[in-house]
């Protein structure tokens, strides 16, 4: 195993390395290298992986981190260019973060309890895909609880880079057949990657007008989802925080459910958090509205 041997003045990047987090061992293994982004950026473009400055930049700051395969092994070139010891940044990314601020950004895999549809989610999304800045769902659920469509509307905002795409991952409830798009507007189907087996879906949707950083525009979207069978819980995940989600969901009038109850979780298998009461009545939608609510899983759940 090589040991790493703090340059003079590489004591606080050693004890970065140690303890983490990446971002912060991340720029002073930068800052001690002496090399500037763009310099970076060429290097890691001569050996076939490039990676903007406004990327890098990201990562230096926590505000994004290298998930995508290509992203990854983009860090692990960098590593011998910064001189740190293979694997030393990559292993921060996987180390929980106590006695310092929640990174801004969720890891997708905290976010997805099946691993096998990690994959296609982190070959679908960018690092630097544009973020949410509102929210707002429709959901119609049928007499016998089974979903029948989902409608959303979404203020976007590209981030360091121009945005071109907006992806929507999107679960089903019955193998075999995976949520459908039926109509977008402001944007236009792209690539599609399905697994119907799992009723699972990533749809890319270009943008009429791309994005320029910290631009703001709108997509509206409609799935359908087939011969789903009954179930009792929709959530929507979500990576970066978010200023405003709201969720309507539209019961038919013959069959109200008994309860519904919002919640919050931070993975798949962790507790829920913050549950409400939804009240649901006839003629109006059931809704939940949040405002300035963090990353993780935001849902709702009900029984008949």
């Amino acid at each position: 195993m090589r040991l790493f041997a703090p340059a003079p003045g590489g004591e606080r990047l050693a004890q970065a390395l140690a303890e983490g987090p990446f971002e912060r061992a991340l720029t002073l293994a930068i800052e001690r290298s002496g090399l500037g982004l763009a310099r970076l950026r060429e290097r890691l473009a001569a050996s076939g992986v490039p990676v903007s400055t406004t990327t890098l930049s990201s990562w230096r700051t926590g505000r994004s981190r290298p998930e995508r395969p290509e992203s990854l092994r983009a860090l692990a070139l960098l590593e011998p260019v910064l001189d740190v010891p293979p694997g030393a940044l990559r292993a921060l990314l996987d180390r929980p973060r106590t006695g310092s601020p929640a990174p801004r950004a969720a890891r997708w895999d905290r976010l997805w309890e099946n691993r096998s549809l990690l994959p296609m989610v982190l070959n679908s999304f960018e690092d630097s895909s544009p973020e949410s800045v509102s929210v707002h769902e429709t959901l119609h659920v049928d007499a016998a609880g089974r979903m029948r469509s989902l409608h959303v509307r979404e203020v976007l905002r590209a981030l360091d880079e121009p945005a071109f795409v907006r992806i929507v991952a999107l679960r089903g409830f019955t193998p075999g057949q995976s949520p459908e798009l039926v109509s977008a507007r402001y944007c236009r189907p792209g690539c599609v990657r399905a697994t119907p087996e799992q009723a699972f879906s990533v749809t890319e949707l270009v943008l009429d007008h791309p994005l320029a950083p910290g631009e703001t525009g709108i997509v509206e979207y409609r799935f359908a989802f087939r011969d789903e069978e009954p179930d009792a819980r929709y959530d929507r995940r979500f990576r970066l925080p978010i200023a405003e989600h709201l969720l309507e969901v539209h019961f038919d009038p013959a069959a109200l459910p008994a309860e519904c109850l919002s919640y919050r979780q931070d993975s798949p298998t962790g507790p829920e958090l913050e549950t409400a009461e939804v009240r649901v009545r006839p003629g109006v939608p059931a809704h939940v509205i949040r405002t300035g609510q963090g990353a993780g899983i935001h849902g709702v759940r009900w029984r008949w």
